[in-house]
């Protein structure tokens, strides 16, 4: 059923088929995106079987398994071996479903919170042509596992709405939701604002909801994410009459105040405020990857009356909610599991996964080139040292970025990157291979183009001069860029970092003061200084210490990967050597004052 179908002000539902016995699923299709839900209306010859009965002595137990932000970690590759996750997870999910079979009393639903790839080396597996048969890993062991629904995160929609939807109708056999999408007949004819559960006469509705932030501007003018406030408010008076529990499952983030990753309008927080007590009975959520409820449900994350759960990242959690409906439903129980603390579920793991890890290992392995003898390039000096200094590796990947973009016909003056850009370092003087560098850029993300004159980007220098690690002082993240050879300064260290000063600014050996109003196009990515923004917070209350908006900058996307751009220079030129720009120039000066010992970050 085509969504243009339905007129606004309506949800339509309509039956689902269900690999889950146990579990029958409706579909509510429509925008909720437009204003209130007038009415629910279902599709021809269908109804509802009838409702279940609850009573204080005979209550039913709704278990709801959880987990957020896998980003395609089905198990981790170590040099010790396979690290089982995603098996991990689902021996419970069997065990469980096992014992609910067995008793009238009891359902299970099994939920993802989104952002289910982008992170992994199954990523790649999506970016096989048609003919070698592109596989979206996650949504095809979800339904392989029983998984009953999913939202959509942001990194969900990285790779395009036309692969998103392509994937999910070939290898996802349990709704999507996401009900503040909208502008996109594509995406909604494959992504539901709402679906609705009946667990042995046991009626859920499941909202799903999606954060606007961080969603990649390319993809901007093919849909939009709403606010979710207004959505939700929009759906849910429709919705709470059909339904014996309502949850929303939400890739919003915890809380706007947590400046934990890009928010925008609400976090579940700010959701759960909005909404009156006993509207909705919990709240699964993702995007910030908080470990919430590790060792039971806590006070502080109960908001309106409405517990807000969510599972960390990475497949390191599963979480687990008990809802026991009497008179009234009601969390009993909330709590995180370590994935390794599960048995594997071996048969699951040979007959899914190894198929799947066989199609990845020969990426894996592929060499690329060979390393430079230079211990810039350890992941010990990227963990401590990156933010404190210049970076040989640093250099290598500003002046590749200025090079990629011109041999794709984008003029560009200079580039920098930040620590976002570099998650790991590489085996040094050795063999480079895919998945080494796969670690160093395991995310989507693309190249972004800044338009900024002379004076911004002296004001940018002086910015970045101040985010440097100090000696002395615990690192964090602040965002400090490295530029690539075209751009040489000086920073002249203090006690107080509001003193820190950026000199002798030059760029092609020019002055910059000379040119304050010629305009320059730099080269970053699309996730330059994000994990910055919670010190930028704290900062911005300093009157003495001014802070350069780089994202309020003119910009453009190039809708180029980062990842396979620096790939292809990296082959190009036989690996990430001297030869090839791993090198120390003297771009960045650092004059120390050794009569300062007493840091302030």
């Amino acid at each position: 059923m085509n969504v243009s179908s339905v007129p606004d002000g309506i949800l339509r539902l309509e039956q689902l088929p269900s690999p889950n016995q146990d579990v029958t699923v409706y579909a509510l299709r429509g925008d909720a995106t437009t204003g209130p839900i007038q009415r629910i209306e279902t599709t021809r010859n269908l109804s509802l079987p009838p409702r279940r009965n609850f009573s204080y002595q005979h209550p039913f137990r709704l278990k709801i398994l959880h987990f957020n932000d896998l980003h395609g970690h089905i198990c981790h590759f170590t040099e010790h071996g396979e690290v089982p996750l995603f098996a991990n997870m689902v021996s419970r999910i069997k065990a469980l479903r096992l014992q609910a079979q067995e008793r009238d009393d009891m359902g299970v639903l099994v939920m993802s919170a989104g952002d289910d790839l982008v992170g992994s080396i199954f990523d790649e597996l999506l970016n096989a042509k048609e003919t070698d048969h592109p596989v979206h890993v996650s949504y095809r062991l979800f339904s392989a596992a029983g998984v009953d629904v999913a939202t959509l995160g942001n990194h969900d929609f990285d790779m395009g709405p036309t692969i998103l939807a392509e994937s999910i109708r070939r290898d996802a056999n349990f709704p999507l939701l996401s009900a503040n999408l909208t502008g996109s007949s594509l995406l909604q004819s494959q992504i539901l604002p709402a679906a609705l559960f009946i667990i042995k006469g046991v009626r859920v509705g499941v909202i799903g909801i999606s954060t606007p932030g961080e969603i990649k501007e390319q993809w901007l003018d093919t849909f939009s994410l709403l606010n979710p406030i207004p959505t939700i408010h929009n759906i849910l008076p429709a919705l709470r009459p059909l339904c014996d529990v309502i949850i929303i499952l939400s890739h919003l983030g915890y809380s706007i105040s947590s400046h934990a990753a890009a928010m925008r309008y609400a976090g579940d927080v700010e959701l759960a405020k909005s909404l009156s007590p006993g509207s909705v009975q919990l709240i699964v959520g993702g995007h910030t990857h908080h470990i919430l409820n590790e060792r039971g449900l806590s006070p502080s994350n109960i908001i309106n009356g409405i517990p807000i759960v969510q599972a960390g990242n990475l497949g390191e959690f599963l979480g687990e909610v008990d809802i026991t409906i009497r008179d009234a439903p009601a969390v009993t129980n909330a709590r995180l599991t370590r994935t390794a603390l599960l048995p594997t579920d071996e048969a699951f793991h040979h007959h899914h996964i190894e198929p799947i890890e066989k199609q990845v290992k020969p990426l894996l392995d592929r060499p690329l080139g060979r390393t430079a003898n230079t211990p810039d390039l350890d992941t010990e000096c990227i963990r401590n040292d990156f933010a404190a200094g210049e970076s040989a590796f640093a250099n290598f990947i500003t002046d590749a970025l200025v090079s990629c973009c011109h041999t794709q016909g984008y003029h560009v003056d200079l580039a920098f990157v930040d620590a976002t850009s570099i998650r790991s370092g590489i085996p040094v003087n050795d063999v480079l291979t895919y998945g080494d560098w796969f670690k160093v850029m395991p995310f989507a993300d693309t190249i972004i183009l800044y338009e900024l004159t002379g004076q911004e980007l002296i004001d940018l220098v002086q910015d970045n001069a101040r985010r440097i690690d100090l000696p002395g002082e615990p690192h964090i993240e602040r965002g400090f860029l490295h530029f690539s050879q075209e751009l040489r300064y000086t920073i002249k260290l203090d006690n107080q970092r509001s003193r820190i000063k950026a000199r002798n600014i030059t760029f092609a050996n020019e002055s910059l003061e000379n040119h304050p109003d010629k305009i320059f196009i730099a080269a970053s990515t699309s996730f330059v200084r994000e994990p910055a923004r919670s010190w930028e917070k704290i900062k911005s209350h300093d009157p003495q210490f001014p802070i350069f908006h780089l994202h309020q900058l003119p910009h453009r996307t190039t809708n180029l990967f980062l990842r396979t751009e620096l790939v292809n220079y990296i082959v190009a030129h036989g690996g990430v050597t001297t030869q090839a720009g791993v090198r120390s120039d003297n771009r960045l000066t650092i004059l120390y004052d050794t009569k300062n010992s007493k840091n302030q970050g």
